[in-house]
C-alpha cells in the first residue's frame, strides 16, 4: 500500500521473530517452574503451562488426553478470535485511511463541482462530469450510496448536504458550481440558500419537482433550474409529433441578472 514506506517492510519479519522468541522464553520459564518447583513431569508441565496461558480447565482429575483436547480447543478458539479481531482492525484502518485520503483529495480541489445527492439525477450528472474529466465531489448522507459513488470512480463524502460543515468539507468556498440534486424542492431550496450564503459567487444548478417551486429556488439563489416533467414532456412531444421547434430555452430556467 502507498501508506507503507519501503524501508519498513524488511523489519516486519524481525518483529514477529522477536515476539515469538519472547513468548517462547516465557513459556520455557513456566515449564521449568512446573518441573523444578511443582515437581511435575515434562509432559504435565507443558500441558499445565498451556492450560494456564489459555485459561482452560486442566485440573488434576483430568487425563493427559483430556487436558490436550482442552488445550487444542483453547488454541482453536484463540486462533479464530485473533483472525476475527485482525480482520476487523484491518477493515477499520482501511476505511479510516480511505476516508482521510478522500478528504485530503477533496481539500486540494479548486474551481470544482459539488454534486449534492447521488440519485438518478446526481449520478447522471456525475457521469457526464467524469467523462469530461471535470473536477467534482459527490455528497450524500447514505453510506451505501457514497460507497457506490466511489465504486463508480467519484470522489465522494458522506454527510448531510444541508449542513454547513459538510459543504465546507466539500470545498463550497472554492467551488465554481453546486448541483442540488436532493429528493425534494424544500431540501433543494434550503441547500441553495446555504450554499449561496457560504459563497455568494458560486453558481447553483438544481431541479424543481413542480413548476411552482421555480420562483422559490431562484429566490434562494439557484441560477439554473430544470423541471424534469416539463423537460420530458416537451422532448417527448417533439419526438412523437416530429416537431422542429427548439425547446432548449424552455427546458432550463435561468435566473435573471439583478
Amino acid at each position: 500500500m502507498a501508506f507503507v514506506q519501503p524501508a519498513q517492510v524488511p523489519r516486519k519479519p524481525l518483529n514477529y521473530l522477536l515476539l515469538f522468541g519472547l513468548l517462547l522464553l516465557v513459556y520455557s520459564v513456566a515449564v521449568i517452574e512446573f518441573v523444578f518447583v511443582e515437581h511435575k513431569d515434562l509432559q504435565s508441565a507443558v500441558l499445565e503451562t498451556a492450560c494456564t496461558a489459555l485459561y482452560v480447565n486442566c485440573s488434576d482429575s483430568l487425563s493427559a488426553t483430556a487436558k490436550a483436547m482442552h488445550v487444542l480447543l483453547g488454541l482453536g478458539t484463540m486462533a479464530v478470535l485473533v483472525v476475527l479481531v485482525s480482520a476487523g482492525m484491518q477493515k477499520f484502518f482501511e476505511i479510516e485511511l480511505g476516508v482521510k485520503g478522500m478528504e485530503k483529495k477533496v481539500a486540494a480541489l479548486r474551481g470544482h463541482f459539488i454534486v449534492c445527492g447521488y440519485g438518478a439525477l446526481g449520478r447522471t450528472f456525475a457521469g457526464v462530469l467524469r467523462e469530461k474529466k471535470a473536477a467534482f465531489v459527490v455528497v450524500d448522507k447514505d453510506a451505501a450510496v457514497v460507497e457506490r459513488a466511489r465504486e463508480d470512480g467519484c470522489l465522494a463524502l458522506r454527510g448531510d448536504a444541508l449542513d454547513f460543515k459538510t459543504l465546507e468539507k466539500a470545498g463550497v468556498m472554492r467551488a465554481q458550481r453546486v448541483v442540488a440534486a436532493l429528493e425534494s424542492d424544500s431540501s433543494n431550496v434550503f441547500l441553495a440558500l446555504t450554499a449561496h450564503e457560504m459563497n455568494p459567487y458560486v453558481k447553483i444548478a438544481t431541479r424543481a419537482f413542480s413548476a411552482k417551486a421555480v420562483g422559490k429556488l431562484h429566490h434562494a439563489g439557484a441560477d439554473y433550474i430544470v423541471v424534469p416533467d416539463v423537460a420530458g414532456g416537451l422532448q417527448l412531444a417533439k419526438e412523437v409529433l416530429g416537431l422542429k421547434e427548439d425547446y432548449f430555452k424552455s427546458l432550463v430556467s435561468k435566473k435573471e441578472k439583478e
